[in-house]
């Protein structure tokens, strides 16, 4: 499709009726365009205002489309003041450029023009819909009639002749099939991004399919009046293969089932092994890899060995140094020197060295027996260390003055500031967008500062990154820049890593390539397979009891699904032993009853033997009670500790040791409160005072005795 002809579908849209478009069945809201009405021209035996009474007439009727937001009237001296009278034409009628300059001026899209005249005994009214912005004419339309009144009727038609919208252009799906089937598709002619079955107007078309290690090829296809299918078949990609030996008259072989080489040999990419072998030298194999370019490989063939000599007879070396842990060298052959090294015979030159000793070389001549040679070397004289070199001060001024600062071939870390003894040093500064620069500098014998500015490097193109995804919708991310993706990012080129997520699927990471074209890349994500899970229903007894998963993450409800596994159910209940329970889940749903023990009662023990009366501040415990908001494994601990009372006479220091028992394993801390009757006898009730944890499970911190009475600890008398 030409640009002109889509210029003028947009710009004749803007006329169409509210409603008159729709995508997926849903209307596009209205545009309005902003226009005005220029008084019509009047020619022939007709009264002068006729010109602007028709006028008046197009505006009622162009307002009442609902399509368009008008401005006042133009009167026809307005067009004069831009255009001559005579350049109106001999129609009488404002050009498109005169109207477009009216439209620059007075601020509005469109421009209506026209003329009435009569001629003989008929009226004929002309009109006329410019686009201001493009200077082009849209529309034109003409009535005709015997007198004003009959005119006056027909404006609403002459109205609805210019302002009637375009058809809607016809599109067509285009498909492209490859083989291979996931090359690459691309429109070169098209702006939209290529997508399987996209609609397109008719017109011609240029499609590009590309694979890595294929050819690409460009196919032309005409869209006419019918949806269109193309396979279009690339061809496998084919490189030369030049094997250049030394000797040149070597004999070459492709190894594997390929083809008979011959210099050039056309190859598919790959891997392959070549063979090179001539009588008189050694063969060689190696591997070549063919990846997207004309391949052409030196080799060169080393005459073959020839028989080793007979190994001429060896005798032992041994050095005797002075002082005995001196390091030993042989300078004059590759064998290491160790006490009693074996060597053929010939002359040796033997290095002995040791710290603070000077050094001493000794010829050696081995002949036809072992040898044994003693070495003593001489100490050094006592030397004076030279004082340390002077140093300055090295500052480096970079501009910008985040670059990064090194100095090359020294040791010397650099910061500013950086002692460095006197002489030539090179400086290299380098920043990200930034061209590096190196510099040479001298420090003879004072501080040294120097500014350095670097020079900004040109800003690399870009190009845009379309990525496909299957499942379509899928969320897409790039990694490792702030750059969002959106179809079409400019990106400038280089590697990017590109994550695409979609709930139910694996998500996948994939390389984007940008060189120096527009990149579209498909990305295709495998469903996620959910491990299969089974429903767990407890059956606890008391019915009101509270059930807990210990070991997994889920909340327990009944038939929560769970997949297969080993877990530990905990069940709990006012005035129930809590108990904990271990169910396997295999293959199939599991309903687990469990029964709870109630906890008995605290009742008086009768005792076998007599007691004596108690004494003032000691009771005789008859019934003990726990206040009620404690529950479970706190609980039953607590009346383990209350129970063993029942039937003992107690007092203050009693309660207090059994407090502390309970904190160490609870963490609770108790106060109680002893109601005595008159036969004696006494009922205990405990009741929390502070709780530092609520499962059993946790460390609890130590407290001494002292500290637990001033956490709340206290004994009650009523």
């Amino acid at each position: 499709m030409s640009k002109t002809v889509l210029k003028m579908l947009v710009l004749l849209a803007l006329w169409l009726p509210a409603g008159a478009w729709a995508v997926g069945g849903q209307s596009q809201p209205e545009q309005r365009v902003t226009a005005t009405v220029v008084e019509f021209s009047v020619r022939g035996d007709l009264n002068e205002q006729a010109g602007a009474i028709i006028a008046d007439l197009m505006m009622s009727a162009i307002a009442n489309t609902g399509r368009f937001t008008l401005k006042d009237r133009l009167p026809l001296s307005a067009a004069a003041k831009i255009a001559k009278t005579q350049e109106l034409g001999s129609t009488g009628l404002l050009d498109p450029k005169t109207a477009a300059e009216l439209g620059r001026r007075y601020e509005v899209d469109a421009v209506v023009t026209g003329g009435v005249y009569k001629l003989g005994d008929l009226i004929t009214v002309t009109a006329r819909l410019i686009d201001t912005k493009t200077a082009s004419l849209l529309r034109s339309g003409q009535i005709q009639g015997k007198d004003i009144d009959a005119i006056q009727i027909k404006v609403n038609e002459l109205a609805a002749m210019i302002t009637a919208p375009p058809e809607p252009p016809q599109t067509y799906a285009l498909t492209i099939r490859t083989e291979p089937d996931n090359a690459s598709v691309r429109l070169l002619n098209y702006p939209t991004p290529y997508q399987p079955g996209m609609r397109l107007p008719p017109g011609d078309y240029q499609v590009e399919a590309t694979q890595p290690g294929y050819i690409a090829r460009k196919e032309a296809v005409r869209i006419s009046d019918r949806d269109m299918a193309v396979t279009v078949v690339l061809d496998k990609a084919r490189y030369g293969l030049t094997v250049r030996p030394e000797p040149a008259d070597a004999q070459i072989r492709l190894l594997g089932g390929s083809p008979a080489y011959q210099p050039g040999v056309a190859l598919p990419p790959g891997d392959y092994e070549i063979e090179v072998t001539r009588d008189g030298y050694t063969p060689r194999r190696f591997p070549v890899q063919i990846v997207d370019s004309e391949v052409t490989v030196p080799v060169t063939l080393a005459p073959a060995p020839a028989a080793p000599p007979p190994a001429p007879a060896q005798y032992r070396l041994t050095v005797q140094p002075d002082p005995p842990n001196a390091e030993v060298r042989l300078l004059n052959v590759k064998t290491p020197y160790r006490p009693g090294v074996q060597l053929a015979p010939g002359d040796y030159t033997v290095e002995i060295a040791q710290s603070g000793y000077e050094s001493q070389r000794v010829k050696v001549q081995i002949v036809s027996s072992d040898v044994t040679a003693p070495v003593t070397l001489t100490r050094k004289p006592a030397v004076a260390q030279p004082p340390p070199p002077a140093q300055y001060r090295l500052t480096v001024h970079p501009d910008p003055p985040t670059a990064q600062v090194r100095l090359r071939g020294v040791k010397t870390a650099y910061k500013p500031g950086v002692l460095l003894a006197p002489g030539s040093y090179t400086i290299d500064v380098s920043q990200s967008g930034y061209q590096s620069k190196p510099v040479t500098v001298r420090i003879t014998d004072n501080d040294l500062t120097i500014p350095v500015v670097l020079a900004k490097l040109p800003e690399l193109s870009q190009y845009r990154l379309f990525v496909q995804t299957s499942p379509p919708g899928a969320q897409v991310r790039l990694r490792g820049t702030r750059t969002a993706y959106r179809p079409g990012v400019m990106l400038s080129p280089g590697n990017y890593t590109v994550e695409v997520s979609q709930p139910g699927y694996e998500s996948k990471q994939a390389t984007a390539r940008i060189v120096d074209d527009d990149l579209t890349l498909p990305v295709a994500l495998n469903p996620r397979i959910e491990p299969t899970q089974y429903r767990l229903t407890v059956r606890p007894d008391p019915p009101n009891a509270r059930v807990r998963l210990v070991n997994a993450p889920a909340t327990y409800r009944p038939g929560v699904a769970l997949p297969p596994g080993s877990y530990t159910v905990e069940v709990s209940a006012r005035e129930y032993e809590t108990r904990r329970v271990t169910v396997r889940i295999a293959d199939e749903d599991v309903a687990l009853p469990v029964e709870l023990d109630r906890i008995a009662s605290a009742t008086p023990t009768p005792s076998t033997s007599p007691v004596a009366p108690a004494r003032a501040n000691e009771w005789q415990i008859r019934t003990v009670q726990v206040d009620g908001s404690i529950s479970g494994v706190d609980r039953s601990e607590i009346m383990k500790v209350l129970n063993g009372y029942t039937g003992r006479i107690i007092n203050r220091q009693t309660l207090l040791d059994g407090a502390m028992r309970v904190y160490q394993s609870t963490g609770i801390t108790l106060s109680f409160t002893v109601r005595a009757n008159a036969a004696g006898s006494a009922d205990l009730s405990a009741r929390v005072s502070r709780q530092v944890r609520r499962s059993y499970e946790s460390s609890i911190p130590m407290m001494t005795r002292s500290q637990l009475e001033s956490s709340g600890f206290g004994v009650s008398v009523e």
